[in-house]
């Protein structure tokens, strides 16, 4: 009997994966301890599911725009099959959408001629797993203010004599006004990983000052590597 138009290779192989990752919480123990297993173990799956329901619509998607991209080959690409283990368990264990998208993305842009080697994807794939959601967005946000707030249709303002960069993400990110120690935090945790070329985000810079990067090299790339590579397709990485 033939598949039906709508089963895709890459859905019968994920349809499989959830077929076994279903019921890994052990339901041991007394009554109470054995109900809270499995309302744990419900939401594990429903969150196993839905990522690689998702994960498999997005390679299919891909796979339709790169030629020779298929299941046989991701297969046999050992640096697809690392990225997708790790992203598939640090999924399991965010329920934040934006973390999500970029795990998804890692795993697609893993699939790519030119993609970073096998030891800087798993670096960036424990970044997005140890970062907030907050630090995805700041990062973006500071390696390219123009392109940031041109998404979001928020109004650019070099004709001012002098500004701050604090000024540019609670602009940037309005949410973030009323979380200033927050927002520290996350910039000081960038500026460690030197992801960040700036200790904080005080002090005065020029209107046009403001909107240029001051992300490094490596930002850049996992930037890259956690934005959607599929064309025609909105990015969701922040």
């Amino acid at each position: 009997m033939e598949k039906p138009p709508s089963k895709s290779a890459g859905r019968e192989v994920t349809e499989k994966a959830i077929e076994a990752g279903l019921n890994l919480v052990p339901l041991a123990g007394g009554p109470l301890g054995v109900a809270f297993a499995y309302a744990v173990s419900l939401t594990y799956n429903r969150r196993m599911t839905k990522w690689l329901e998702g994960l498999a619509e997005a390679v299919d998607d891909l796979a339709a725009e790169v030629e020779g991209l298929d299941l046989e080959n991701l297969a046999a690409n050992d640096n697809f099959v690392d990225a997708v283990t790790s992203a598939t368990q640090a999924a399991t264990r965010t329920h934040q959408a934006l973390k999500i998208a970029a795990l998804r993305n890692a795993v697609l842009n893993s699939a790519l001629p030119g993609a970073p080697d096998a030891d800087m994807q798993l670096i960036f794939l424990r970044w997005i797993e140890d970062y907030t959601s907050a630090h995805l967005q700041i990062l973006t946000l500071l390696n390219d203010p123009e392109a940031w707030y041109a998404e979001r249709n928020i109004h650019i303002k070099k004709d001012v004599m002098a500004g701050s960069r604090r000024q540019l993400v609670e602009e940037g990110i309005p949410e973030f006004a009323s979380r200033r120690e927050f927002v520290d935090v996350v910039v000081s945790d960038l500026a460690s990983a030197g992801l960040i070329k700036i200790s904080g985000l005080g002090g005065m810079v020029t209107g046009n000052g403001m909107y240029q990067s001051v992300t490094s090299d490596l930002a850049a790339k996992f930037i890259a590597f956690i934005t959607d590579p599929r064309r025609n397709t909105a990015s969701s990485s922040a």
